[in-house]
């Protein structure tokens, strides 16, 4: 019987290890974003929160891992269920509208966003790893100026009409550990492995068939690593209520990914390609947060980050009467800050029947200062609310064991804007879908 046992676990640990890898591959070929705010370098950030707690605004830093996984705190591990193993996946849509004093424009995107899984390894130890999305870049648009010149023979007003379109993005492969080493804190260490490339297209038009126009292909490709730390104090207030501080720090270090303009006109055979390598920054990050859990059934958080993109280089065209050069530089980016709050409610998870008892509720808002620039103005500030909720899979070992696995839906409202009114507003309604499995995969039976 523990043959049999050990035969079933194992080709059910070879399944997932199988999924993680095809997982790995759709990320890297899925897009995240449709965004005219992509086109600065690798890209948007995307949100590293996953479909349960998204719907509590994305908070983290200081939630423990227990029957689901916390990514945003390596910390969080130490706390796993000591009987299960967790899988969760996630994916999203959305819908929304660009808009600027001119125009705008009705956009939707769909992603399959993360595949995470976790286990305890031993008492007050445990790990987890998995894909997710790191940055993305997904935009089309055009842009047309109305009087470029006057022709001197015709007369006619040429006009330029310029074509800006990207893709690509860079993808995340991390493994984690957290450990307890006494009651009440926790630590833990992330091991990220950044990959990717994207391509910027902008592609100048005339009017007049006979003018040429100057079309600019930017690429790069990079691979790179990442440490983060994190750490989590729990602190009993009573007998009904926790306090749980925690910490993170990302660390930050240049890296060798080349970046690579391509310049060439309409016609003729004239290309000038210039290269720059070594030409990206990774960022420090700092985070803190708060939790507080009131019994079983009330879980209120709070988290806050600091990001130092203002040091970030990326590969940069600046354009000037003497030509274009291409280099390495920083402005694109300034640094910015996020705070976040939310909110869990479970009406009663001890009951014992009534399946809405089970059933946890959520709701959160966010709020980002701008982290990219756009010439002599910063891009859009971000804030976001969402609510949600987690649906228990009920059976009667779920029941008995205390887990359930768990269907996580999410709707969220996302809002960028910039100060400035000339550059484009973003609206988006978001619906995620998360699912979370519990299996009770460490628990010892007694053969009668």
């Amino acid at each position: 019987m523990a043959h049999k046992i050990f035969t079933h676990k194992t080709t059910a640990f070879l399944a997932i290890v199988i999924m993680l890898v095809n997982a790995g591959q759709a990320l890297a070929q899925s897009g995240g974003s449709n965004s005219s705010y992509s086109q600065v370098g690798m890209g948007l950030l995307n949100d590293d929160s996953q479909g349960w707690n998204r719907a509590m605004g994305g908070v983290g830093v200081a939630l423990p891992s227990g029957n689901r996984l916390n990514t945003m705190n390596p910390a969080s591990y130490a706390y796993l269920d000591s009987l299960s193993f967790i899988l969760d996946a996630g994916m999203s849509g959305s819908f929304g509208r660009m808009s600027n004093n001119t125009a705008s424009m009705n956009i939707r995107n769909a992603s399959f966003d993360y595949l995470v899984a976790g286990f305890r390894l031993r008492k007050n130890l445990g790990i987890s790893f998995g894909f997710k999305p790191y940055t993305s870049v997904g935009y089309s648009f055009t842009t047309t100026d109305g009087n470029v010149y006057r022709d001197l023979i015709t007369g006619e007003i040429v006009t330029s009409t310029s074509t800006h379109s990207g893709n690509g993005g860079l993808r995340k492969a991390f493994a984690g550990i957290g450990w307890k080493p006494f009651a009440g804190l926790s630590a833990g260490m992330h091991v990220n492995i950044l990959w990717g490339s994207y391509t910027h297209y902008l592609i100048h038009g005339f009017s007049m068939s006979d003018s040429n126009g100057f079309n600019y292909i930017s690429t790069a490709s990079a691979t790179t690593y990442q440490l983060d730390f994190g750490a989590q104090y729990a602190l009993r207030l009573s007998r009904r209520d926790w306090l749980t501080i925690g910490a993170t720090v990302a660390l930050g270090h240049s890296y060798g990914g080349e970046g690579m303009l391509l310049r060439y006109m309409d016609s003729g055979d004239t290309l000038t390609v210039d290269i720059d390598k070594n030409a990206f920054d990774l960022p420090m990050k700092y985070s803190g947060g708060l939790a507080w859990q009131h019994k079983n059934n009330l879980l209120v958080s709070a988290d806050y980050s600091y990001t130092g993109w203002g040091s970030c280089r990326v590969p940069t065209m600046i354009a000037s009467t003497e030509g274009v050069t291409y280099h390495s530089m920083k402005g694109s980016y300034r640094n910015s800050s996020q705070i976040k709050a939310g909110v869990e409610w479970t009406p009663n998870p001890t009951a014992l029947r009534g399946y809405f008892n089970h059933v946890r509720y959520r709701m959160g808002v966010s709020y980002a200062t701008p982290y990219l620039v756009f010439g002599n103005s910063n891009g859009p500030s971000e804030t976001s609310v969402s609510v949600g909720a987690g649906f228990p899979i009920n059976n009667s070992i779920n029941r008995r064991a205390g887990v359930h696995p768990t269907i996580n839906l999410g709707l969220q409202w996302l809002r960028r804007a910039p100060a400035d009114k000339s550059l484009i507003t973003e609206n988006y309604f978001v619906i995620s879908l998360g699912v979370t499995f519990n299996e009770r995969w460490f628990m010892k039976y007694k053969i009668q």
